[in-house]
């Protein structure tokens, strides 16, 4: 879509600003295809949605392991003076 619009210069099947100014359009057959990109535009929000929480479930698990890690660590550098 991203190479349409950067191509083009507007949204796969909607005419451009030119063509409706010269051309005109047809309310119905446009407000489909409205209708269809903004049905698109959900979904796409919809599996936005999807992947933000899976990272943010992602980013905890890394956050609670860098905890782990750190309290690990400090548990080494007391053994090995222990140790030593």
């Amino acid at each position: 879509m991203e190479n349409h619009i950067k191509e083009k210069g507007h949204l796969k099947d909607i005419p451009n600003a030119k063509d409706v100014e010269k051309n005109g359009f047809f309310l119905g057959e446009m407000d489909a295809k409205l209708l269809q990109k903004i049905e698109e535009l959900t979904l796409y929000t919809i599996e936005q949605e999807k992947k933000i929480k899976s990272m943010e479930k992602q980013y905890s698990k890394i956050e609670k392991l860098e905890k782990e890690n750190k309290v690990l660590k400090s548990l080494a550098e007391r053994l090995t003076k222990i140790e030593t």
